[in-house]
């Protein structure tokens, strides 16, 4: 994994919501927040987690502003606060360069462990977890693994090394076989950790999840009182316990109607394969597939917006008017379900991330926990039905 010694993120540094102290005191509820302080926690996790190495060259300020949709002056403010923290050293012509970890002491911290920030679902997560670290003034360390689900498991098993007290994971994984690892790693980790968005069966961790059931259910007999009764469900990653939760809900909303929830009109594939560069790709593929089986389907129920969004797409190749020959609804009400007009379920990621902190902070303090906390969200209505 890389650097682990010495080097952990000392700010309660909030995406969206982060503290201007870079010494290690507690950092005061008065603190205001910043664009550079959030661009900083997000870089310090990634040195802390070995993304670049000692002596690699970070991107250009040009490419971070490009990332983080900001000025190159937020960025160059940020790098100046990686320096002067010590972990990044800057020249002219030469750019800036991660500096050797020292061996000053470590820090008291929390830790969250996530794959990518890019994807808006788990930004809002972290934004919720470090809004919520903020506030109980609680220092975090934020470790972002990309979609290796190996160097998250390892992580795991590497927390000490990083002297944090416990952590709020957010597991990646594209397939089931892919569980059982990080079941071991789970088990053998004697740290409080907490499930954040997904939860694990068998792990016995405390959990904050989306309702995906409501979700389910919601969309559905909204479909429903419009009169709808040939709808359909289309869904990937069919495997993982949220996903079964919305169909499970879809089920019901259509069994309570007195119509078959298990038709032909469902499909549901196991396999997914995230892609933060282009995220409709595989969700239009899969769209395709469904599609080339389907002749009367009148309103499709999509377990993700992304699904949704790349159901819009493949419809509109095959000449479908949406949503006068079929409605289509999603889940989540992401930033591109407004101006596509996606009817949605809208989860309130930010709440799973405040839940993940709490049920951290109860782990900690030795209070029993409960198994699972779900999120309600509320049904987003827009053209597409």
């Amino acid at each position: 994994m890389g650097r682990v010694a010495g080097r952990v993120s000392g700010e309660c540094g909030s995406i969206g919501r982060a503290p201007k102290e870079l010494n290690m005191s507690v950092p005061s509820r008065k603190t205001r927040s910043s664009k550079p302080d959030a661009i900083y926690a997000v870089l310090r996790g990634r040195i802390d987690s070995g993304h670049w190495g000692v002596g690699e060259r970070l991107p250009t300020e040009i490419e971070l502003a490009s990332e983080f949709q900001c000025s190159r002056t937020s960025v160059s403010k940020a790098l100046s606060l990686l320096s002067l923290a010590g972990l990044v050293g800057r020249r002219t012509r030469d750019g800036t360069r991660v500096l050797p970890p020292s061996a000053g002491k470590m820090l008291d911290a929390l830790a969250f462990i996530y794959p990518n920030e890019r994807h808006e679902g788990v930004w809002r997560t972290v934004c919720g977890f470090q809004e919520a670290a903020f506030g109980a003034q609680r220092r975090t360390l934020m470790l972002p693994t990309g979609t290796d689900f190996r160097k998250g498991a390892e992580i795991i098993g590497r927390l000490g090394e990083f002297d944090v007290k416990g952590a709020v994971l957010l597991p990646t994984f594209q397939a089931e076989r892919d569980h059982t690892y990080y079941v071991q790693m789970l088990h053998a980790c004697r740290l409080p950790i907490v499930l954040a968005e997904i939860n694990l069966p068998g792990v016995l961790r405390p959990a904050a999840v989306p309702d995906g059931f409501h979700a389910g259910y919601e969309v559905t007999r909204h479909l429903l009182k419009r009169g709808l009764r040939k709808i359909g469900f289309l869904a990937n990653f069919s495997w993982a316990p949220l996903t079964r939760d919305k169909y499970l809900g879809y089920r019901k909303a259509m069994e309570e109607a007195g119509l078959d929830g298990n038709s032909a009109r469902v499909r549901q594939e196991a396999e997914m394969t995230p892609r933060f560069d282009d995220p409709l790709r595989e969700p239009t593929e899969v769209a395709e597939r469904y599609l080339a089986e389907q002749s009367d389907v009148k309103a499709v129920v999509c377990a993700n917006d992304y699904l949704a969004l790349g159901l819009i797409a493949a419809a509109k190749r095959r000449k479908i008017r949406i949503p006068q020959a079929m409605k289509v609804v999603g889940i989540d009400d992401f930033r591109a379900a407004a101006p596509a007009g996606l009817t949605t379920y809208r989860i309130p990621y930010e709440e799973i991330g405040r839940q993940s902190f709490a049920l951290l902070e109860r782990a900690l303090a030795g209070h029993p926990e409960p198994s699972e906390i779900q999120v309600r969200g509320e049904l987003v209505v827009r053209e597409s039905a």
